[in-house]
């Protein structure tokens, strides 16, 4: 029995190195395909002496699943993380974060031709790939257009819903999801996507697809969402401050009570 727990030891260990070997392979991968991008577009920050160091520091910061659902053809929004990520260690700052329109591909599955004028893209696709949430949300609109006697192609082209790709960086916490998601959602926003990724320092890179805005501008939605990161910012001062009021009563308290009690011994003493 032993020998057969010792070979299933083995057996396991030959299969998770191989496995750490192509995670790794495949972020080295993605890492050098983001540069790679990132050096054709002329993008300056390349031309900075650590340049490269510094961003395979931030790919070895994050979980290799960030490199591997990466959308590489989004290049510059690996610079964006990689900028928020610095933001949010700035005590100043705290909480960084990032807005732009996106746009979901269209393609067969659609029923449209991808090669046609109405599927032009107006805006880039969201930085995470697989959308599978966005695509059922779109392929509902198209099922219930349909069922009313219209034509697929037609809802696919009408389906101009603004979605907006919002990137958090801020420092690690419990619950950070859900005072995010609600910070969202104050700000009259619809979550159709998440994605969450842990640093190994303590930081968190948050990225949120999102619809309910009324148009593509992002400068009165970047004000809608710095009011409300406001807001949650003086009920955390508050606390803060309620908190310090409290530990400063108990210890005037406590004060008291052993300034009390020390009388009360002298005074038995005495006696």
């Amino acid at each position: 029995m032993a020998i057969s727990d010792a070979e299933s030891c083995e057996s396991r260990a030959f299969v998770e190195k191989p496995l750490q070997y192509q995670r790794h392979h495949s972020k080295l991968e993605v890492y050098n395909e983001v540069l790679r991008r990132l050096k054709e577009s002329g993008s300056p920050e390349v031309l900075a002496p650590s340049f490269k160091e510094d961003l395979w520091l931030h790919f070895n910061r994050l979980p290799v699943r960030y490199a591997l659902d990466v959308n590489v053809e989004r290049a510059e929004d690996v610079l964006t993380h990689k900028r928020l990520l610095q933001q949010a260690q700035d005590p100043v700052i705290q909480l960084a974060f990032d807005i732009r329109p996106v746009q979901m591909p269209r393609g067969e599955s659609y029923g449209i031709n991808s090669q046609s004028e109405e599927d032009t893209y107006i805006h880039p696709p969201p930085t995470f790939g697989s959308s599978t949430n966005l695509e059922s949300l779109v392929l509902e609109v198209n099922d219930e257009h349909v069922q009313d006697g219209g034509s697929a192609s037609k809802v696919i082209s009408n389906f101009s819903r603004p979605m907006h790709e919002v990137t958090f960086s801020t420092e690690d916490k419990p619950k950070l999801l859900s005072q995010l998601t609600t910070l969202l959602s104050e700000a009259g926003l619809n979550i159709q996507e998440a994605h969450a990724f842990s640093t190994n320092d303590g930081y968190s890179l948050d990225v949120f697809v999102v619809d309910g805005w009324p148009d593509e501008e992002t400068i009165q939605l970047r004000d809608a969402l710095q009011k409300e990161i406001h807001k949650v910012e003086l009920v955390q001062l508050n606390l803060i401050t309620n908190v310090t009021l409290l530990i400063k009563k108990s210890t005037k308290y406590i004060d008291y009570v052993s300034k009390k009690k020390d009388v009360k011994l002298r005074n038995h003493i005495y006696i």
